[in-house]
């Protein structure tokens, strides 16, 4: 039998065995958590070319003035991991490809996740794959591709070419200086004060939102099917307009000065041609079935 000293004994015992196992128990968490959270730093040339292809989750993408990429990305599940691929293998990389891989199979939905968050140089050229996550791209002056399934799409003052396209996803662009491409099915398009010279977009289903003005000697089209399209640009603006719905309506609210328009087989459609001001600009407005509406902010 035990006496009280010998019970005492072996309850500090059993104490100190919960404490340790405790102590082992929480570097383990630590570790895990960690682990799913990689964040890695590489020394690049000034115009890298960066890649990532992704199967959903949010890709944040940011531009900055250092010859690095510092890259965080994040996985749900154990199960996926990403792979990073660079070259030269010494020395400054001029290519990095950030690949995610889910590892099973039976993995899906949310469990596929990965989130990236990655600062690349400002003058780095990006191509991003994410068919069912969203992509944020800012500050970047190269050629970037970007496209998503069901995901969103927003780019934020990048002066290089942009082509963004998305099936079901929205696109945002917002202040871009450099030629412009955005398609989608049954997405949104906005675009917010571009001062790019070159600016195409078309959505099937979508709405199309164009707010800002037009720069000299730009050309601008914007094209839908049956979704609705509004262009909201100052009475100050110069350009040239050919706007053209079949079955819908054309709502006009600035002065325009008409130009007589050549026999067409759409010769019954609502139809605007002619300019405002100056003209210094082209704008082609086209819809099948939905309603073109031009205005003041």
């Amino acid at each position: 039998m035990l006496d009280r000293q010998g019970i005492a004994k072996k309850g500090n015992w059993a104490e100190r065995g919960w404490k340790g196992l405790t102590l082992l128990l929480v570097p383990a968490a630590a570790l895990l958590a960690a682990g799913n959270r990689l964040e890695k730093t590489f020394d690049t040339s000034p115009n890298p070319r960066i890649s990532v292809t992704n199967v959903t989750g949010q890709v944040v993408v940011r531009g900055w003035d250092k010859p690095q990429v510092h890259a965080v990305y994040t996985v749900v599940s154990p199960r996926v991991e990403v792979d990073t691929e660079v070259l030269p293998r010494i020395g400054a990389a001029d290519k990095i490809h950030f690949t995610t891989h889910v590892l099973d199979p039976l993995v899906s939905g949310n469990e596929q996740a990965a989130d990236y968050t990655l600062d690349v140089p400002i003058g780095a050229s990006l191509e991003i794959r994410n068919p069912q996550g969203s992509v944020r791209i800012e500050k970047l002056q190269a050629e970037a591709s970007v496209e998503s399934v069901g995901g969103s799409i927003i780019a934020t003052d990048c002066s290089g070419h942009l082509a963004a396209r998305s099936v079901g996803g929205d696109i945002e662009i917002i202040r871009p200086s450099g030629h412009v491409e955005a398609y989608s099915i049954t997405g949104n398009l906005h675009f917010v004060s571009p001062a790019t010279s070159k600016l195409r977009g078309s959505t099937t289903s979508g709405r199309i939102l164009y707010e800002g003005d037009f720069v000299e000697g730009g050309d601008y089209v914007l094209s839908d099917y049956s979704g609705d399209m509004d262009v909201i640009c100052p009475a100050s603006a110069s350009y040239e307009l050919n706007a053209k719905t079949v079955r819908g309506k054309l709502i006009n609210s600035l002065l325009i000065t008409p130009r007589r328009r050549s026999p067409s087989p759409f010769s019954s459609a609502s139809s605007l041609l002619g300019t405002h001001n100056t003209g210094k600009a082209t704008v082609e407005l086209k819809s099948f079935s939905g309603t073109i509406r031009i205005r003041q902010p």
